[in-house]
């Protein structure tokens, strides 16, 4: 796990991409790129984009094995937190109903909805090999990674 140096450094770098770039999903990438740097033992980090409210959610920008091209709304722990609007949480995956078994390295999972605009635009999906890998700390910095991409 990274520093508390390390992370200021991130959110600071993470802003001046959000502030420079007009495009969202080369921001996006380098995001993902930042998440793994902070948290290398994650064996999967990305994003899964609205296109249209309601439907599937669509994949990329990400970092690790292939992953589906699309979830639907309500499925899985990203599908959940697209519907809920809420962060999900998951510490074990296979206490999770509906779990999609996408990475076989996965054993925890988090998704953080991304809001702008008072409407979800994608959701910020980590995932750990270890149950329990990714704890509070984490999400909270996590949290504000998605706060300034808002």
């Amino acid at each position: 796990m990274a520093e508390l140096a390390d992370f200021q450094i991130a959110v600071e770098r993470i802003t001046q991409w959000k502030n420079q770039g007009p495009d969202d999903i080369a921001v996006m990438a380098n995001v993902v790129a930042q998440i793994r740097q902070l948290w290398p033992s994650w064996c999967w980090v990305g994003f899964y984009r609205v296109f249209h409210l309601g439907h599937d959610l669509i994949l990329g920008p990400f970092y690790g094995p292939p992953a589906p091209s699309l979830i639907a709304w309500g499925q899985g722990v990203v599908g959940s937190c697209a519907a809920e609007r809420a962060v999900q949480i998951v510490g074990s995956i296979r206490k999770f109903p509906g779990y999609i078994a996408a990475i076989a390295d996965t054993q925890c999972e988090v998704g953080l909805p991304l809001i702008r605009n008072n409407h979800l635009y994608a959701v910020l999906d980590c995932q750990s090999p270890d149950v329990d890998g990714i704890d509070l700390v984490a999400v909270e910095w996590l949290g504000q990674i998605v706060s300034i991409l808002s």
